[in-house]
């Protein structure tokens, strides 16, 4: 027998159907005065389940900040009629979203969503069925706010030159842009944020502050703020740069990726430090000079006469030799000249002792490899030592590859006062290296020796890869600094290095070391610790400090050694 059921069909001592239903089925059954049936009966029923039954979810969005990391809670994804399961459906290709049982929406275990806006299609079951397909937007991160800042340019600039890199808070830039001020075409930005100049500014740019609107974007929004470009020309006679030596600068790029450089010519980065290009260099066991002491078996040079002038020679040969100006028993070495010669690992050592205010040595154009790449316990005490009194002057040398303190400035005579020092245009890169087995090497340390007056200027200093803590200018009680300045140096700390830049000159009452307008790489974390700092904590009270610059934001400081953001 076959039928279609819609309505109620009574069967005696059997259940009512309500519903749809389609019913086969074979049976025996009695009809009154006729022969009984014979049929097949299999029975397929299809319910409809109760509308009212299954999850409908409520959710619509979800905002959430940056950088979240991997199975991070975001939201719970809320339905009616209590849901024993969910699933994601569509809109996850990347696994950056994972949905569970619970409702709740995490970031993936192996994969989170970077700054952006995502719609996930989302399903809600329980035992009467699966709810309709949801559609949830979800917002990571925030639009990206422009921090406004000011460059400094030195010029005349090339076309393409660096003049800083803009940066934003908030959510990451995907885009940037210059919107206004630059109707001249004299700079570019490029999706990093960095602005360069054009074709055009190389050629149009002229000493005046250029103001751009920038704006940064990404898929959240936009925002715009204020760049002030100062371009300026390199008018500062006293960087260094009229009487550099020949040969391309050390490094070029050190400064790139800087918010803010400073405005004079670098050393080493606008011009190069050590011997010049195309100089040959003669062995020290060929010096034959009236004054001058030469003893080939202990590899060692000793200058006894005055007015000595040392050029173009490899100290660096054999193993390295050692060059003594003056000695410890025997005066001379009066106002002493060392140009373009190489020194490896041994020690330069400076004994004559010409009296206070008298010329002491000049040594210039030299390189000093300090011979090490790693941490090594055989690395000597300090590399070029003073134990001195006059007037000396160190520039436009280059010193590398250092694991202990590159000048020692200490008593050896009664009258171990260094009347002036000068230290300037000199290019000093990687020197922490001994810092892994607890050492601590100084740029400058005085140990005994005072100093009445320094210049310490115009010097760049880069730990690029050169290990970790390293103290930058530093004196001892016993060695105070009398007077004079430290500024317009260039201090740089890579990404990979925690270096604590910092000046102790220890001066007495009031005579303080006027610490300016120099430009350094801070970054957060206390002294000690991991951050870049520049001072040492208390040691304010030594030093003038003022108009200083953080190169990473462009923001003015005076000293700083405190954990958390620098300024």
């Amino acid at each position: 027998m076959r039928f279609g059921v819609g309505v109620r069909f009574p069967v005696p001592n059997a259940v009512a159907l309500v519903g749809k239903a389609f019913v086969r089925s074979r049976m025996t059954a009695a009809s009154i005065g006729k022969t009984p049936l014979a049929g097949k009966i299999a029975s397929r029923l299809t319910f409809r389940s109760a509308l009212g039954s299954v999850p409908i979810i409520t959710s619509t969005s979800f905002t959430i900040g940056s950088n979240l990391g991997f199975d991070a809670f975001i939201a719970h994804v809320d339905a009616t009629n209590s849901p024993t399961s969910y699933a994601i459906t569509a809109g996850n290709p990347s696994g950056y979203f994972a949905l569970y049982n619970t409702g709740n929406l995490r970031t993936g275990l192996s994969a989170a969503p970077p700054d952006g806006v995502y719609n996930l299609t989302v399903t809600a079951s329980n035992s009467y069925g699966m709810s309709p397909a949801k559609s949830i937007g979800v917002s990571v991160g925030t639009a990206p706010v422009v921090v406004g800042t000011t460059f400094n340019l030195s010029l005349p600039a090339t076309s393409g030159a660096h003049v800083g890199t803009v940066t934003a808070t908030g959510g990451t830039p995907t885009a940037w842009s210059i919107t206004a001020g630059n109707s001249a075409g004299y700079f570019a930005i490029d999706n990093s944020g960095l602005i360069t100049v054009t074709s055009a500014g190389a050629s149009g740019l002229t000493a005046q502050t250029y103001g751009l609107t920038v704006q940064a974007t990404n898929a959240l929004g936009s925002n715009t703020g204020s760049v002030s470009i100062v371009a300026s020309a390199v008018a500062s006679p006293g960087d260094g740069s009229a009487n550099a030596p020949t040969g391309a600068a050390q490094f070029p790029s050190l400064l790139n990726a800087m918010a803010a450089r400073p405005p004079w010519s670098v050393a080493g980065v606008d011009y190069r430090t050590g011997i010049n290009t195309g100089v040959t260099l003669k062995d020290p066991a060929t010096i034959s000079i009236a004054g001058v002491d030469v003893d080939t078996g202990s590899r060692i040079v000793t200058i006894l006469g005055d007015n000595v002038v040392i050029d173009a020679y490899d100290f660096s040969m054999g193993g390295g030799w050692y060059l003594n100006i003056g000695s410890a028993t025997l005066n001379g070495g009066v106002n002493a000249i060392i140009t373009n010669c190489k020194f490896r690992i041994n020690t330069l050592w400076i004994r004559n002792q010409p009296g206070a205010g008298n010329p002491g040595s000049t040594i210039r154009y030299c390189e000093f490899d300090g011979g090490f790449t790693s941490a090594d316990s055989n690395a000597p005490e300090f590399l070029i030592d003073y134990r001195a009194n006059g007037d000396h002057i160190f520039e436009y040398n280059w010193i590398h590859n250092v694991a202990c303190d590159v000048f020692s400035i200490a008593g050896y005579y009664n009258d171990g006062q260094l009347s002036k020092w000068t230290c300037r245009f000199n290019v000093v890169n990687d020197t922490g290296y001994n810092s892994a087995l607890g050492w601590h090497p100084d740029w400058v340390q005085t140990y005994g020796g005072a100093i009445t007056e320094i210049d310490f200027s115009y010097n760049t200093f880069a730990e690029i890869s050169g290990g970790g803590a390293v103290q930058g200018v530093c004196g001892d009680p016993n060695g105070p600094w009398y007077g004079g300045a430290i500024h317009h140096n260039t201090f740089y700390c890579g990404d990979s290095v925690h270096i604590n830049f910092y000046v102790t000159p220890y001066t007495p009452g009031s005579q303080l070391i006027d610490v300016h307008d120099n430009y350094a790489r801070l970054k957060a974390g206390s002294f000690g610790g991991t951050g870049v700092v520049f001072n040492y904590p208390a040691s304010e009270t030594d030093g003038n400090w003022h108009d200083n610059v953080n190169m990473s934001t462009g923001s003015t400081f005076g000293s700083w050694s405190s954990g958390g953001t620098p300024p």
